[in-house]
């Protein structure tokens, strides 16, 4: 499966809506210059490897965003319905208007709670970085379930709930300030996401750290860029993907600032 990511933000990004076609060059030259995303892109394509897909598999990005998974699956798997589900309508809006610009026709997006749809018999269910803005006992693991056909798959990374820092904490206030007011749901540590898992009626079959200290480097170097203006951004971007790819070649997983467990549905 050829799993790409980021053609999309040409038509998702605020900025890059403004001037289309110098937004396309822009990216042509510098590729997707969200390096959070970046990094989260990265383990997702070798975490799908471990999902056995049907020849018309039905898919589900719970918690979509800007759809830009969502896209990357729809793109790869042109014969699979995939259901790009956002409580935020302002987001949906902004899918709906980037699978119409990238003509994409078979994904379903869905402005809605889970439990309140008609979405039922799926293979496969994602959620990359999005349990964390939940709090645990309203997280949609029972409903998951529900959705899910026998022997389907449910896949959750999310941040741990220990984090490794480089640069002194000062650096990164006004973020720590969002984090607090963010990430009612950054509970888990790899153990703990396991266990619910379990909890929930799945058979893990599935369990790691990524995001070692030299992802967190690269993190924080963007970060860093990103705040001292848009040059900046730019020449910091190169480094940080090169290092993200360093991490991805020598962490070892005996731990890391984030966690990913996948789960399946246990035959009846």
């Amino acid at each position: 499966m050829n799993l790409t990511f980021g053609q999309a933000q040409v038509f998702t990004s605020k900025r890059m809506t403004q001037s289309p076609m110098l937004s396309k060059l822009f990216n042509q030259i510098f590729g997707y210059t969200n390096v959070g995303n970046y990094a989260r892109f990265t383990i997702f394509k070798e975490l799908i490897k471990e999902i056995p897909f049907s020849q018309r598999p039905e898919i589900l990005d719970l918690g979509t965003g800007y759809g830009e998974y969502a896209i990357s699956m729809a793109t790869a798997l042109p014969n699979a319905i995939v259901h790009a589900l956002d409580i935020d309508g302002e987001r949906i809006d902004t899918v709906n208007q980037a699978v119409s610009k990238a003509r994409i026709s078979n994904i379903r997006t869905h402005h809605a709670f889970l439990e309140n749809t008609a979405i039922s018999e799926l293979d496969f269910v994602f959620s990359v970085d999005v349990f964390e803005h939940i709090l645990p006992a309203q997280m949609p693991f029972k409903t998951v379930h529900e959705k899910l056909k026998p022997g389907g798959y449910f896949l959750v990374k999310i941040p741990n709930v220990t984090q490794q820092t480089i640069f002194p904490e000062r650096y990164f206030e006004e973020h720590h300030d969002w984090l607090e007011e963010e990430h009612v749901g950054q509970v888990y540590d790899l153990d703990g996401l396991k266990a619910r898992f379990i909890e929930e009626g799945f058979e893990v079959i599935h369990a790691s750290y990524s995001d070692g200290i030299i992802s967190r480097l690269a993190w924080e170097l963007a970060y860093l860029g990103k705040k001292a203006g848009i040059i900046t951004q730019l020449l910091s971007l190169p480094l940080a993907k090169g290092l993200i790819h360093l991490d991805r070649i020598f962490h070892q997983k005996k731990d890391g600032n984030a966690i990913q467990v996948i789960g399946r549905k246990v035959y009846p």
